[in-house]
């Protein structure tokens, strides 16, 4: 059986949250351009 380590109870998924928030910012920049792309078109809700 591995030893426990103090830093594996400490783990922090720093490389994941990063991905995250790069992949949140590319959705809503996504959205972003879809909206203005339907307004400029003359969309309505």
């Amino acid at each position: 059986m591995a030893k426990k380590d103090k830093d594996n109870e400490a783990f922090r998924p720093t490389g994941t949250v990063a991905v995250l928030v790069i992949f949140v910012i590319t959705l809503i920049l996504i959205w972003g351009t879809i909206y203005m792309i339907l307004l400029s078109r003359g969309a309505t809700l």
